[in-house]
């Protein structure tokens, strides 16, 4: 993004609104990932001062003590929908205009004497100096978007105006040639004063079609029932909308994970390196197989299922550890219960 800016001669104004669009784009990557650390961090700070030894010592038991981390997950879980399903494709749409505004951008035409600018395909123009009050000197545009009729237009100098959010530029004392290449026959008009309208060179004849990212889930539903979707499109539509369901859920999935890590199983006073580095192993391995098959599913619709199960195993798993100890814990109590009534009779 900042060699786009540069490259175009925008400001850092734009810079920072373009990175300031990007943030919804990677926060559903990044969120989960912030949580499944920071609950490894909280847990294990809690473990190593013995606090959770104590809450299960005073009959708390593990499944109770992850309510915290449960309650965070869900609180992300919702963020992460939220930015999937609306935000981020706003975000994105956004920030393509933004892109192809500043690309489009005729200011670069003042800050680029003496270069050979493409305003679009087959359009040339070229300025060799910049005068007082920023008129340009020196001017030509080559044009040979249609083959058959090329034209080009030579002038002293010119000046770019804004003409009610319109821009365009006033060439003056030059001419404009024609040329025939069927015929051979080129003509020739000599101008004191000549208009070209910035965006009329620059228009193009088909419409950039949206990009699925930039759609929200109730467009790319749309495009499913309809008709006219080719096979490929609804292959990519498919893929997204199962992409931005499934992606959510990995904050609950890297959670649990964390959870597991420190609450199942005995504690011990050697400390948790083991189990820590477990959990990032298995948090960078589902996050590692879940980018693998989302770009599978783009081709193959029929795998989007394993995006849910590399999703929720981890959290079936996790649950089921901690709750082990619950219900240990419950069976020894009911043990020892039953060893003292007999005692007692």
């Amino acid at each position: 993004m900042l060699s786009l800016v540069i490259d175009n001669s925008s400001t850092m104004v734009v810079f920072f609104e373009l990175m300031g669009l990007s943030v919804p784009t990677f926060l559903p990557l990044v969120l989960p990932l912030g949580l499944g650390v920071a609950v490894i961090f909280v847990y294990h700070k809690l473990a190593i001062d013995s606090e959770l030894v104590i809450m299960r010592a005073v009959g708390i038991s593990p499944l109770r003590q992850a309510l915290p981390g449960l309650a965070l997950s869900a609180g992300v879980l919702f963020i992460c929908f939220t930015l999937t399903l609306w935000l981020s494709p706003a975000a994105n749409r956004s920030l393509v205009a933004l892109q192809y505004q500043v690309r489009d951008s005729y200011a670069v035409f003042l800050s680029r004497p003496g270069n050979f600018n493409d305003i679009t395909e087959g359009l040339t123009f070229y300025a060799r100096r910049r005068g007082a009050n920023g008129a340009l000197e020196g001017i030509l545009i080559h044009d040979v978007r249609n083959p058959e009729t090329p034209v080009t237009i030579m002038a002293d100098t010119g000046q770019v105006i804004d003409n009610h959010g319109q821009p365009q530029i006033i060439v003056f004392h030059g001419r404009r040639q024609e040329l025939d290449t069927a015929s051979g026959h080129l003509s020739e008009l000599a101008f004191d004063q000549y208009v070209l309208d910035l965006n009329a060179l620059r228009a193009t004849s088909s419409e950039r079609l949206p990009d699925p990212r930039e759609e929200s889930i109730f467009q790319l539903i749309s495009q499913l029932s309809s008709h006219s979707t080719l096979k490929v499109t609804h292959e990519r539509l498919m893929a997204e909308i199962h992409q931005r369901l499934a992606s959510p859920l990995l904050a609950l999935c890297f959670t649990i994970i964390g959870l597991a890590a420190i609450l199942a199983g005995d504690f011990n006073r050697r400390g948790l390196g083991k189990r820590i580095l477990l959990a990032a192993l298995a948090i960078i391995f589902v996050q590692a197989g879940f980018m693998s098959i989302t770009g599978i599913v783009a081709h193959y619709n029929w795998l989007a299922f394993i995006q849910y199960i590399i999703a929720i195993i981890p959290v079936l798993i996790g649950l089921s550890l901690i709750s082990a100890d619950l219900l240990k814990s419950y069976l020894f109590n009911r043990t020892l219960t039953n060893r003292t009534e007999s005692e007692a009779r």
